[in-house]
């Protein structure tokens, strides 16, 4: 797996290197070499330390290593790729790889606080913003699930327009204003963002 380390103090940037140099299955890296994984390590974790990692990290997932990062926090820091958070003053080499590989594969681990933080934004975020504008968390509504949902069964566009008691141009106005809200490229993509975010079965 190929890290990049990244921290705003050199001596915290240093330790983590040492600390992971003699693990196998880790290739260190520098700033603008591709990563799979970026470590971010600060004492405190910031909304502006979140903000940079994401400007960084480009594709990779994210694993922070922390004496704090606030609640408040926790949408920023999961819409910047940060997919575990371990203590520092606890941290040892094989707990860093455990969450380094873990992240690699899309596994997640946070602390209980953290974790109970973060489904709760995910609730309010639903409760107060998509909900009263019907949408769900896919940042799809009701009506582009029930024609996606159709797309992936391998429905027509004349056929869906027939289930739904829609016209063909509806069923094409609904695909187009969700595809061109959300950057997606076709039909297919729709579909595959609509399951990713677990809107589809």
């Amino acid at each position: 797996m190929r890290v990049l380390i990244h921290a705003s103090d050199p001596v915290n940037r240093a330790g983590a290197r040492a600390l992971l140099r003699p693990a196998r299955e880790v290739e260190l890296v520098i700033d603008g070499e591709r990563a799979d994984v970026v470590v971010l390590v600060e004492q405190v974790v910031t909304g502006a330390h979140l903000e940079e990692l994401d400007r960084l990290r480009g594709r990779a997932r994210c694993v922070v290593v922390s004496g704090r990062l606030a609640e408040r926090d926790m949408m920023t820091a999961a819409r910047c790729g940060v997919m575990s958070v371990l203590p520092i003053d606890t941290l040892t080499v094989g707990r860093l790889v455990s969450a380094i590989a873990g992240a690699a594969q899309g596994r997640s681990l946070l602390p209980p606080r953290l974790q109970a933080a973060l489904l709760r934004q995910l609730v309010d975020l639903r409760t107060d913003l998509l909900a009263p504008n019907g949408l769900t968390l896919s940042g799809l509504d009701e009506r582009e699930l029930d024609v996606l949902g159709l797309i992936a069964e391998g429905f027509r566009t004349d056929e869906i327009a027939s289930k739904l008691s829609y016209s063909e141009g509806t069923v094409k106005s609904v695909l187009h204003g969700a595809m061109a809200r959300l950057g997606l490229a076709n039909r297919a993509h729709a579909v595959a963002h609509a399951i990713r975010a677990g809107a589809l079965p």
